[in-house]
């Protein structure tokens, strides 16, 4: 692995030093018990890279939405499979699991339904500081394992933060942000390919989580954009921070978020608990409900398909109770 700073001209430095941020763990790194709010949009070009830069992306318009979940690995059922890792993201009911420690954030793993990857070699996913003009590289190795395989895979992967600039997006006008550019390409052991995924990240000084990501998926026949989401101001839970009471005996993440069919409540409970589950449309009406009268202090999954809910489609509210303490989600269904 390698660090290289880019060497700029003279006037370029000058530029530099007064627009744009260097980016440090303690403002960027994963945070335990953090949600994240995107927009999923129609997909864009990422736009040139550089100095300087005005990246216009008022247009977008939304898709659909979704959150990201980071928590702690030991309220995962998955933390035994990957021992290393301290945090888990969560997006699309897939599970990136990392460590983070001090100034590197490492992934060792992910989980996908019943297939996991896991790292012997981990990947670095970000590395503090990092500013514009800096690149980080290395490979890595690991195996994929589902329940009838298991294929030893290795790569490379290139941090880049190869633009700096203002970013318009229909939340606002965000200026000295940083971009990041990712580059990770995974193949079996032995083989090679011209095949990787790119990604791009827009970050800004006062936001721990990017503003807009851009993703794309490089092959033999080019460059194709998969998925663009943009940071949503309004948060799909109407708790402010402010507001949201201390909890020290349950956790929850739901997901997918969109759902169609069916969606997955994962909770944990850390002593033992009464524990409810009561579903609300958003009308208000209640459309089903679960009762456990006392639960061993652990991990649980409980699934809800559509026939539990109706025919409303959109934003529904998830009531999660244990003992005196109750966490509120919502979740929407996208009737895709």
């Amino acid at each position: 692995m390698k660090k290289i700073y880019s060497l700029l001209i003279v006037s370029c430095f000058f530029i530099t030093a007064n627009a744009q941020f260097l980016m440090k763990s303690d403002s960027h790194i994963l945070k335990v018990d953090d949600e994240h709010y995107f927009n999923i949009t129609d997909n864009v070009d990422a736009g040139a890279n550089g100095a300087a830069r005005v990246w216009d992306f008022s247009k977008l318009e939304t898709n659909s939405q979704l959150t990201s979940y980071m928590y702690d690995v030991s309220k995962t059922a998955n933390a035994i499979d990957i021992p290393e890792a301290n945090t888990v993201l969560e997006e699309f009911g897939v599970k990136f699991f990392f460590k983070s420690t001090g100034d590197i954030m490492e992934q060792y793993g992910t989980v996908t339904g019943n297939t996991i990857t896991k790292y012997d070699k981990p990947f670095v996913k970000m590395v503090f500081p990092f500013e514009y003009g800096d690149v980080y590289s290395g490979d890595f190795s690991g195996t994929i394992e589902g329940p009838t395989f298991k294929q030893p895979i290795e790569g490379t992967y290139t941090l880049e933060a190869d633009a700096y600039g203002t970013l318009i997006i229909p939340t606002g006008t965000y200026r000295n942000v940083i971009r990041i550019k990712t580059y990770k390409e995974e193949h079996s052991k032995g083989s090679s390919c011209n095949c990787g995924v790119v990604s791009y990240k827009w970050y800004s000084k006062d936001i721990r989580y990017p503003l807009l990501t851009i993703i794309q998926s490089q092959n033999s026949n080019g460059m194709n954009t998969i998925r663009t989401a943009y940071y949503s101001k309004v948060k799909l839970n109407e708790v402010t921070e402010k507001e949201k009471p201390e909890l020290e005996n349950i956790s929850a993440n739901i997901y997918p978020n969109p759902f169609s069919e069916s969606f997955k409540i994962d909770y944990y409970i850390q002593k033992d608990s009464p524990v409810e589950i009561v579903i609300f449309d958003n009308s208000g009406r209640k459309v089903s409900s679960i009762q456990k009268q006392k639960q061993p202090a652990g991990y649980y999954t409980e699934t809800i398909t559509s026939k539990q809910l109706g025919d409303q489609q959109g934003l529904y509210h998830v009531k999660i109770t244990a003992g005196n303490e109750t966490i509120l989600k919502t979740v929407i269904r996208s009737g895709k």
